[in-house]
Formats: C-alpha cells, sequence, structure tokens
C-alpha cells in the first residue's frame, strides 16, 4: 500500500542555479491555505490563555554580507530558457469541440511531481502547455506551443510530453483529430461500472443556470471498467496533493468515491434513471474523488482511511468536499466498518473534517446533554479542586455515540468533544478565566501532552535511561549467549524518591524544550477552536 512522503527536496538544473528553497514552499503552502479557506487567520486570540515558557535567549550571531538578488529581468536574461511550470501548464475540462476555445481554464498548485523538482521546465521561450480533459471519462489530450526551442545536444530540452506520458499513461492524445473525434464517439457514455453503489444525491446547478443533479458514487478500484477511468483522472493528484502517489488498483481493498453531477434538460429523463445510470446520451462531468482503505484490526474488524480527496478547482466552494467527507460517513456505517481516519490530512482538510464532525456530533441528543452537564460541572468547580480537568473528561457515552453512528476515531472523537465544549461556553458567554476556563486549558494540555510529548513524559522522572551501542559482553566466553546484550545509561535526580527530575544527556541546538512544544500546540489548537466555532455555526 502506498505511503504518501512530503517531496521537498531542491533540485539543480542542467542550465542554471535556480532552486525552490524551503522558505518558498512554505510561503506556496501558506498561499494556497488562504486561498482554498484552509488556515484560521493569525489574528485569532487563544481563548484560554496558557504563560509561554521562559527561555533563556542567545546573543544573535552576525550574519555574513550577502549579495544582493537579482532583478527578475536579469533572471530571465540569465535563464532564457527557464520556464516556470506552474506558469507554463493551464487544464481545461471540455465535452465538446466547442469547449476547446471556451471553457474555464485552471491552473495547478504543484508541478515538482511531474516536471523538475524546483517545477521549472528547460529549453523553451513562451511554453505553454494545455491540457484538456474530457469531462466525464477523463480522456487526455496535451497540446504544446513554444517560440523558441533549444538547440543544445549536450543540455537538450526537457521531454514534456514524455514526462507528461509517464502519467497521463500511452491513452494520452497528441493528436487534436483523433481526441474531437473520441469526444463526439463518448458523448453517449454512461458512467462506468455500472453506475457503482449511489451513496448520497444533492441538488445542483450548472453554469448556465440549469437544473443539475450530483451524485456520490462508490466503486471497487479493481472493477475491469473502473480502474482505467479511476488511472485517467488519478494523475491530478499529482498537481494539487503535495507527496501524492498512485494507489495499487489491483488490491481489491481500495474503493473509490466519485462525484458525477449530471444536467436534467428537456430529454424527458427523470431523476431516478439519470441516478440509476439508466440514461444514454446525458452530459455528465466528474467532480470529485477520493479514495478509501479498508484495513483489518484485531480481532474482527475492519477499518476505513481515507487516503485522497480531490476537488476540481471548476467545482470548488460548492460544498462537494464536505459532501465526500459525510460520503465517507455514510459508507462506512453502510459497511459496518469500525472508524474512518484520515492519512496525512492537510491543514485543510484536518479543518474541513473538524467542521463535519462537529456537526454531525451537535444533532446527536446525547452528545450535547452530557456538553451541557459537563459545563455545569465545570461551572461548580472550586480552586482547592485537585483535579479540575476531571468535570470535562470525556464521557463513555459520548465516545460510544460518536464511534458507532458517526465512525469517528479516538482522537478525532477527543478533538470534537473539546470543540463542543469550546463553542458551547463561547455561546453561554462563559469567562476566558477562572476555574472552569483552566480545567479545559488543563483538559486540552493534558491530551496534547501524551500525543506529542509522550517519550519525553515516559522518562521525564527521578530516573532516566538512555540505549547504548555498546556490548556488554564478548562474542567468546561463558557470556557468548549474550553477546547482543547492549549497555545502557541512566541517570537519578540528586533528589532521589523525594522527587526532582533526572538530568537529560540529550544535547544540541535543534533540542526543543517540550514545555515550548507543548505551547506551541496549545496555542495552535487554541486557534483553532476560535476559526471552528466561527465556522461551524452550531
Amino acid at each position: 500500500r502506498r505511503r504518501p512522503s512530503r517531496l521537498l527536496d531542491t533540485y539543480c538544473g542542467r542550465a542554471g542555479t535556480r532552486m525552490t528553497t524551503m522558505d518558498a514552499q512554505e510561503a506556496k503552502r501558506r498561499k494556497l491555505e488562504a486561498k482554498m479557506g484552509g488556515g484560521p487567520p493569525p489574528s485569532f486570540p487563544s481563548a484560554v490563555p496558557m504563560p509561554a515558557p521562559t527561555a533563556a535567549t542567545k546573543p544573535p550571531k552576525p550574519s555574513a554580507p550577502t549579495a544582493p538578488k537579482p532583478a527578475a529581468a536579469d533572471a530571465d536574461e540569465a535563464n532564457p530558457f527557464v520556464c516556470d511550470a506552474n506558469e507554463s501548464v493551464v487544464f481545461r475540462l471540455v465535452q465538446t469541440a466547442g469547449d476547446m476555445q471556451t471553457a474555464e481554464t485552471f491552473e495547478p498548485e504543484f508541478t515538482h511531481q511531474v516536471f523538475r523538482d524546483d517545477e521549472t521546465i528547460f529549453g523553451y521561450r513562451g511554453l505553454l502547455i494545455e491540457i484538456f480533459c474530457q469531462t466525464s471519462l477523463f480522456k487526455t489530450f496535451v497540446r504544446v506551443t513554444y517560440t523558441e526551442k533549444v538547440k543544445s545536444t549536450l543540455s537538450p530540452a526537457d521531454d514534456v510530453l514524455g514526462m507528461l506520458r509517464k502519467h497521463f499513461g500511452d491513452e494520452m492524445f497528441v493528436d487534436e483529430t483523433k481526441f474531437l473525434q473520441t469526444l463526439e464517439k463518448d458523448k453517449s457514455a454512461r458512467v462506468p461500472g455500472n453506475g457503482g453503489v449511489v451513496v448520497a444525491t444533492m441538488d445542483s446547478s450548472l453554469p448556465n443556470g440549469d437544473k443539475s443533479v450530483d451524485v456520490v458514487r462508490s466503486f471497487r478500484l479493481s472493477q475491469k471498467d473502473v480502474y482505467p477511468w479511476h488511472a485517467r483522472f488519478e494523475p491530478l493528484i499529482l498537481f494539487y496533493i503535495d507527496g501524492a502517489s498512485a494507489v495499487d488498483s489491483e488490491d481489491d481493498k481500495w474503493t473509490l468515491l466519485a462525484v458525477t453531477r449530471h444536467a436534467l434538460g428537456a430529454s424527458g429523463d427523470t431523476n431516478s434513471e439519470i441516478v440509476a445510470n439508466e440514461t444514454d446520451g446525458q452530459s455528465w462531468s466528474l467532480c470529485a474523488f477520493a479514495t478509501v482503505y479498508e484495513f483489518f484490526q484485531y480481532p474482527d474488524q475492519r477499518r476505513a482511511r481515507l487516503s485522497q480527496i480531490v476537488v476540481l478547482p471548476p467545482f470548488q466552494r460548492q460544498g462537494l468536499g464536505a459532501s465526500v467527507l459525510e460520503a465517507t460517513r455514510t459508507f462506512a456505517v453502510n459497511n459496518n466498518l469500525k472508524d474512518v481516519t484520515v492519512e496525512d490530512p492537510t491543514a485543510q482538510l484536518s479543518r474541513l473534517r473538524d467542521v463535519s464532525d462537529v456537526r454531525a456530533l451537535a444533532t446527536r441528543p446525547v452528545v450535547m446533554l452530557h456538553v451541557k452537564l459537563a459545563a455545569m460541572r465545570a461551572a461548580a468547580l472550586k480552586k482547592d479542586d485537585p483535579n479540575p480537568s476531571a468535570a470535562l473528561r470525556l464521557p463513555k457515552q459520548v465516545a460510544e455515540e460518536a464511534r458507532e453512528f458517526l465512525k469517528l476515531s479516538a482522537p478525532q472523537i477527543k478533538r470534537c468533544w473539546e470543540a463542543l465544549l469550546y463553542i458551547f461556553a463561547k455561546s453561554s458567554g462563559a469567562s476566558d478565566v477562572g476555574v472552569a476556563a483552566g480545567a479545559f486549558t488543563e483538559l486540552v494540555v493534558n491530551r496534547l501532552r501524551k500525543a506529542h510529548c509522550g517519550d519525553y513524559e515516559r522518562d521525564a522522572g527521578a530516573k532516566r535511561m538512555y540505549d547504548s551501542n555498546t556490548n556488554l559482553f564478548a562474542a567468546y566466553g561463558q557470556n557468548a549467549h549474550l553477546e547482543h546484550e547492549k549497555a545502557f545509561v541512566m541517570t537519578k535526580s540528586l533528589k532521589g524518591r523525594e522527587g526532582g527530575v533526572a538530568p537529560s544527556m540529550e544535547e544540541g541546538e535543534d533540542t526543543k524544550d517540550p514545555t515550548e512544544v507543548l505551547a506551541e500546540y496549545f496555542h495552535e489548537t487554541m486557534s483553532n477552536l476560535a476559526w471552528l466555532a466561527s465556522a461551524a455555526k452550531i
């Protein structure tokens, strides 16, 4: 099974020294989050303040003088045949020959997984790469134009079509005439896999205002006519998910969730016939898709992991991402899966998921009853209470309700429970200071400490133990059978059993104080809760 990795390495091209730095990648991610609504505004206050840890500050080291950066015009003149891949590539979704010129264009977010790692293409001036994708079956045509191409044999131009063909496959069209013939031939095509299993339907509309219906369908990815269809639109993940990789379509544990939009024209076809995939000649488009992997959990249960989710840019900001998440929950319920987890989610997806799950929990009467009871217990706390966070602890009934009916994983249940407590407190006008606020702070900090500082907390006591690669015994003699036993080092607090913390042997400038790490996670959590309270609207 695939395991996505974060591909952030820099690359130096043959024709120059242009490189994408980590700072540039981070700036790009922040720009994407702002565009997609993924990150909360940095000005959100921490509703329950946690004192920032004090740390000794080191005097700044004098920085070496740096040469001034060349102007953009000078950089282009120095590398006249280096093009920005993000600016050179455009996509179009087309249904007919007329759409080839009029269809809305959209650009990729990432190109380092298809072209060079610094997101450049070498060997061209005025490069334009147009990728036309059929809206339904997603057959692809690529048109490459440029004003000039490098003629060097020692440093030849990048093989743009070859780079794209590695991902779009041999079915990728480069002949426009043949592609137009295919558009005409496939205009009556139905949804592959006999339309799959309908998970949900939603009313929608086309750009011209005509009515349409969106259908969320599930397919086994290993189906004979489904995996070729998926293979044609799967390459889009490389342009919109950093660190993405293809799934194993031959593994029958993979499920494809696809959102198809069907026009309700004057043909007389009924909504039910379209949803059931029983009509010919009715235009439809793929709007969004996600892949879900089922894996076994001892002793006899199965879990679902949401691996990839993409909403095509022309269909974004229409609620389709939330619809896919809700469809994933419905799929898990219908197939008796234990819960749904998300693999390596982006900031945007994490917040979208939080909103969806918190809203779902708020509709469960049992859950909201326990939220109110917890708030009442917190309001009755005294200053000398030895364990105030116990009043806000996640009740067993809430955990069972969330797991059984909403298929939330254990970590997500705790996050959403904190969100419900926070939202209820804010809507009730509770104070940001006081015993109840302190109990909530303790609840959040305890969860974060377990999640992010587990190793440190396990060792941070009167004793600490460190492993060593030194062998305790020789490979010969009476203790030869213990030759693989390794030595260890123990440090102890001078106070012994009376308390204190044993000294740490881990050193280095990059070693961060766990208290600082915990404070950072806490302030980030409180900022997210403030954003969630305004976005969930429960």
